[in-house]
């Protein structure tokens, strides 16, 4: 057995399936062969491979056959698919990738070009199913049939490798907020263990209120939330702070005093940030250095950049 991942070649042509061997073995794949659509199809099914190179026009099954039958197979479906052909037309393109192909490459080909699409089309499927996986555990939590739950560190846990996979995967921003209920010990110390539950309530029905449905709420603390907002860069996330300041200052001649809080926020994607848990680690630096005043929102920005 070999740790190496595998490409299968499937080319007729000596000289082409030679070529593509020697590029595909000096990046560090394992090289599997088939010759023909049949031996393409039974080699492929028996054995998956990691990723394959179909070329067009072959005697018998040509790839295009070969493509619309591998991902018919439940052994197959998502096999990163990469057709190498000589035809270069865009109806040729367009039916390749109607029956599922990944990519197209025409010949001849840039060996640097097609050593980098395939790492991108095996790249690809891990993120698939990485990201598969993760919708997975949050269903068997219930965190994704519950919108509005506010969940603890397990569900952080899973939420956020969820959300920062999704957010790699697509290019899409995330920020992560974390806040604290200021003075909230001195309401617990002054008027007891009641009115402190009360006041976390209230904070949780606005947070619930607030924000939308594909927002994340988790609670860590008796008066410490984690927000993850999916698809919200840092100008959208300061806004949804502020409304949420502003639904907790009470109207100006109430009796309850202003809640206030102190909150940090860092945004996705974002050099410092390398996997999902580096989110937690430096919002939660921020929010330890934030000054006492309340009410305050801190970025990354306001930190000159980045964190170490």
């Amino acid at each position: 057995m070999t740790d190496k991942e595998t490409i299968m070649i499937v080319e007729d042509d000596q000289f082409n399936t030679a070529l593509m061997r020697e590029l595909c073995e000096s990046a560090g794949y394992a090289v599997v062969e088939a010759h023909n659509g049949n031996q393409a199809i039974e080699k492929a099914v028996k054995n998956p491979p990691d990723l394959m190179l179909l070329d067009v026009m072959m005697a018998g099954k040509d790839g295009f056959e070969v493509c619309l039958e591998l991902r018919s197979r439940e052994e197959t479906e998502d096999l990163p698919i990469i057709i190498v052909t000589a035809l270069d037309d865009m109806d040729s393109k367009m039916q390749g990738i109607d029956l599922g192909a990944d990519d197209y490459v025409t010949k001849p080909f840039r060996l640097f070009e097609l050593q980098r699409r395939i790492r991108t089309a095996i790249d690809s499927r891990r993120w698939r199913r990485q990201l598969h996986e993760a919708e997975q555990k949050l269903k068997k939590i219930g965190e994704l049939d519950a919108p509005g739950r506010v969940g603890g560190f397990r569900q952080l846990r899973t939420g956020l490798e969820y959300e920062f996979q999704r957010a790699q995967r697509y290019e899409h921003t995330l920020s992560c907020v974390l806040f604290s209920i200021d003075r909230y010990e001195n309401v617990r110390a002054v008027q007891g263990q009641q009115s402190a539950a009360t006041l976390t309530g209230a904070v949780i029905t606005v947070l619930q209120q607030t924000l939308r449905v594909v927002d994340r709420i988790y609670r860590m603390e008796e008066n410490e939330f984690i927000l993850l907002l999916p698809e919200t860069p840092t100008q959208g996330a300061r806004a949804a702070i502020e409304r949420i300041r502003q639904k907790l200052v009470p109207p100006p001649k109430g009796k309850v005093e202003a809640i206030t809080i102190t909150a940090a926020l860092v945004t996705f994607p974002n050099p410092t940030i390398k996997i999902g848990q580096d989110l937690l680690r430096v919002v939660n630096q921020m929010h330890q250095e934030a000054p006492e005043e309340g009410n305050c929102v801190m970025g990354l920005e306001e930190r000159g950049g980045a964190l170490t």
